[in-house]
């Protein structure tokens, strides 16, 4: 052997043993903060890492029933949420592709008694700025939503509800009744049944057999029981807040068979160049066509996130480098956290590892919170440790300590809340809310009123919902006058 063969020989060796050494350090740093998630508590479900279709990392963690004990595992089923309206929009393209739709034209063109003008396109809907809005804030849906399992059951109730905006394309707003209404497009024009379709165009195609439409009352083998965690750090399952499978999420499915799905969005099994590139460009905000678009760490990054009470999902694919993160859970607002992390650890970001949420830090110093004099003095001791840049964050709190009949210290968050954004809407709205469920009736309609004079001043697209509470309150005060 010459001295060139010998070099070539270590050269060799040393690309593999860094390559590895490079794996097992990103597997080591995924794994020391999954272990501290799990040691929160804060974290049940499976993750999975790949590069240039080849995976580096895949793990179940928790209980898939905590009934039972049974523990999650790679090929567990889980609530995808919304990720599904994914399926929804490649379906539409495969429709557009054969000639059988026209991804600009109006809806009323395919759905001849489609009541909201001949304005919207279906372009309007995939990109989700068609106006519509929520079905699931319909008061028949609320009441029982077992009822609505077909496509055709949700038309009556999409169509009464106010449009959020007049004019098409004019603004986003997120629209599970608009990808509904697509549902009802590939419906009437293939003659099937959305699931059957999506069975047929999608999961077969690309051996994504473990992917499903399956109603909450339906026994499916390994499927995870949704879970959400209460402040005082009780468990309950989410069987009787989940949502009917459609065209808008609700499906179930794995780690493996969503891998799968992305790896067939590289070849043209499903769609063409043409139209992934339609779908991957971003227009109003962060969004494109059905899916999610962002650029980040120098890359373009599609996908989509889910989530519902005891749901959350995420799926981020880096177009420019390969990677791919799935992170599928069966607790709520989780999955985000755990697919940046993994991202943070990939470009070799700083991060600090998982701590107590805001909420179990405000349980456990609820005492010492409540003790402090002042709004003021309490935003400070909060701000030590947590940041405060979103009135998600402490009206969430303040509605987990509402549903633990801590009402006194729910109005003291929801104050806080109003003293840090003056200019939100929905935190007077909240603040009414608290008030109202402790009897402080004047108060309550001050903030309610409040609510939609802010609403109405930046025109909030929730200012008829925001109205309808001040009327229905109203309503119900001057009965018991």
């Amino acid at each position: 052997m010459n001295t060139f063969q010998k070099s070539k020989i270590i050269m060799i060796a040393l690309f593999f043993l860094t390559t590895v050494a490079k794996s097992q350090t990103i597997t080591e740093k995924i794994d020391e903060v999954m272990q501290r998630y799990t040691e929160l508590d804060q974290f049940s479900g499976t993750v999975l890492l790949a590069k240039d279709g080849k995976v580096l990392y895949t793990k179940a963690f928790g209980d898939a029933n905590k009934s039972f004990g049974i523990k999650n595992k790679i090929d567990t089923k889980f609530n995808i949420a919304s990720m599904g309206k994914m399926f929804t929009g490649v379906s539409i393209f495969q429709l557009h592709e054969r000639g059988t739709l026209d991804v600009n034209a109006p809806v009323i063109t395919y759905l001849k008694n489609f009541p909201l003008g001949d304005k919207i396109t279906i372009y309007h809907l995939l990109s989700h700025t068609s106006g519509l809005g929520n079905y699931m804030r319909h008061p028949d849906y609320r009441a029982d939503r077992i009822a609505f399992k077909k496509i055709d059951d949700l038309l009556p109730i999409i169509y009464e509800q106010e449009v959020q905006f007049e004019t098409p394309g004019e603004r986003f707003s997120y629209s599970n009744s608009g990808m509904i209404i697509l549902g009802a497009i590939i419906e009437k024009l293939t003659g099937q049944s959305y699931s059957d379709y999506i069975t047929k165009n999608i999961f077969e195609p690309t051996k994504m057999y473990d992917t499903e439409m399956r109603f909450g009352d339906e026994v499916v083998q390994n499927r995870a029981t949704g879970y959400m965690r209460s402040i005082s750090g009780k468990f309950h399952n989410n069987y009787s807040k989940s949502s009917t499978p459609s065209a808008d999420g609700g499906i179930l499915s794995t780690v493996g068979d969503i891998f799968k799905f992305d790896q067939a969005l590289y070849s043209p099994i499903l769609i063409n160049n043409v139209s992934k590139e339609k779908m991957f460009t971003a227009l109003k905000i962060t969004y494109g066509l059905a899916f999610q678009v962002e650029e980040r760490q120098g890359n373009k990054v599609v996908g989509h996130s889910g989530g519902a009470p005891g749901i959350s999902s995420y799926f981020s694919r880096y177009l420019k480098d390969k990677y791919t993160i799935i992170v599928l859970s069966n607790y709520d607002r989780i999955a985000r956290n755990i697919a940046y992390y993994i991202e943070y650890i990939l470009y070799g970001k700083k991060y600090e590892l998982p701590r107590p949420t805001l909420n179990q830090f405000l349980y456990a110093n609820r005492d010492k919170t409540d003790s402090l004099g002042s709004l003021q003095d309490v935003n400070d001791f909060i701000k030590k440790d947590y940041s405060i840049d979103h009135p998600q964050y402490l009206n969430i709190a303040a509605y987990e300590f509402m549903n633990e009949s801590e009402v006194h210290f729910a109005i003291k968050l929801f104050k806080l809340n109003v003293q840090l954004f003056p200019k939100e809407a929905n935190v007077y709205d909240s603040l009414g809310e608290a008030y109202e469920r402790n009897e402080q009736y004047d108060l309550a309609l001050k903030n309610y009123e409040k609510a939609v004079e802010v609403a109405t001043e930046h025109a909030h697209r929730s200012l008829h919902s925001f109205k309808a509470t001040l009327e229905r309150f109203k309503k119900e005060r001057s009965k018991d006058m």
